[in-house]
């Protein structure tokens, strides 16, 4: 897989970059300061050779470039380097950047548990603030898509609120309601049901102590679709630093995968995001 990397002229990026090319996942294509780039290479014991450096200076240059990197079918994915995720998305999902397609772009992890085991994906926690319903309907489309291509065969997905019940008081219990109905009728390779408490969803234990029965999904969801993105930053995270979970995070709707990670992200779930992205984009082994 051909990985452009936004502004890589700095040590986390070009540490990502060099391991991901050791680990043969992704050849590097390094936008940035060229100077930076070659300093920071030096300091890893990288000597570059064969691979692409594109000089540019400032952000926004380096955004521009890695841009036009992927609307000319020059690289399959991009990841961003030294910025922040806002500035980085903001100069990608502009319409004349021309890597939007026809889909509303939303952001899914992977989740796989400490110790091994199949993951379980999270819409959305990184991107979409508070999506509206056309981005949720997609978002349950993505879901779908994405579990069965890494290898969930009929995946599982709850419809996230803080009940079971629809009750109007709880908007996100009604929108799900809502969107369980849709998903009837528009997502055939997945069951989807909601709303369902997160307890529900993944705890079998749960669903006997509440004798929740007859419900296809819950106790074992393999996706879940969160309310906005605070419940589903709090969600991942608290799986990451509470659980051990490896956080495999890519931007799913546009003409590349696209890869977010946080300065905080561990070792293991950069290398998982950039394996993820490979994978989706057809480039990288299951």
């Amino acid at each position: 897989m051909r990985l452009a990397i936004a502004r890589a002229s700095a040590p986390l990026p070009m540490q990502t970059a060099h391991q991901a090319w050791k680990d043969g996942i992704a050849n590097p294509v390094l936008i940035g300061e060229e100077e930076g780039i070659r300093r920071e290479a030096e300091q890893i014991g990288w000597d570059l050779d064969g691979i692409t450096i594109h000089n540019t200076s400032g952000e926004e240059a380096a955004i521009e470039a890695t841009v036009a990197l992927a609307r000319s079918g020059a690289v399959d994915a991009l990841m961003k380097g030294h910025l922040h995720s806002d500035v980085f998305m903001g100069g990608i999902v502009k319409r004349d950047a021309g890597i939007r397609g026809d889909k509303r772009m939303v952001h899914v992890f992977a989740m796989y548990p400490r110790g091994g085991g199949s993951p379980l994906l999270i819409s959305d926690a990184a991107v979409n603030v508070a999506p509206d319903r056309k981005t949720r309907e997609q978002a349950l489309i993505t879901l779908a898509d994405t579990a069965i291509a890494l290898g969930i065969e009929r995946p599982r997905i709850a419809i996230l609120s803080a009940t079971e019940t629809p009750i109007a008081s709880i908007p996100s219990s009604m929108e799900a309601r809502e969107l369980s109905a849709w998903a009837q009728d528009n997502v055939h390779n997945a069951v989807v049901t909601g709303p369902l408490s997160f307890d529900l969803a993944v705890a079998p234990e749960a669903v006997t102590v509440k004798e929740l029965k007859g419900n296809p999904v819950a106790g074992q969801a393999d996706a879940l679709l969160v309310p906005e993105i605070t419940a589903g930053n709090i969600l991942f995270k608290s799986l990451v630093w509470f659980n051990g979970a490896c956080a495999a995070g890519v931007v799913i709707g546009g003409n590349v995968p696209i890869i977010l990670t946080s300065r905080a992200d561990h070792h293991e779930a950069r290398m998982a995001s950039i394996a993820m992205a490979a994978l989706l984009s057809g480039k990288g082994a299951s």
